[in-house]
């Protein structure tokens, strides 16, 4: 084998096999949170995925995507000193769009618990 096929394979080996998957449920997570915060039906605007994910560094067997989600200036004044309801908001209003899947606050993120893959949303 020539060393372009060995790279090649290598690089199907390590290829993150359900970013469909990854990338619709962010997706649904931005577009509800948009729609509460924003009254906007983009699935993109006001997101930002990070972690290996979106430095493009995970690999094939990835089980989270780290996300921050921008919050409106005028959300700042309500959740200023209150951080357990803003985390509680933020579940309430993802989990009107996954209805049956485990989401809890974990410190300053709301974790949204699927079979095979966790998306941590960090508001900030």
């Amino acid at each position: 084998m020539s060393t372009a096929t060995d790279f090649k394979t290598l690089l199907d080996n390590i290829k993150i096999d359900n970013a469909g998957q990854i990338s619709k449920r962010y997706g649904r997570i931005t577009k509800a949170l948009n729609q509460y915060f924003y009254n906007l039906d983009s699935k993109t605007a006001n997101s930002l995925q990070v972690g290996s994910y979106g430095r493009f560094t995970g690999i094939r067997g990835i089980s989270d995507l780290d996300m921050l989600y921008f919050l409106p200036a005028t959300a700042w004044p309500r959740f200023r000193d209150r951080q357990s309801y803003l985390l509680q908001v933020v579940k309430t209003e993802i989990k009107k769009t996954f209805k049956n899947t485990d989401i809890r606050g974990d410190g300053q993120v709301v974790v949204v618990k699927f079979k095979n893959q966790e998306v941590e949303v960090v508001p900030v």
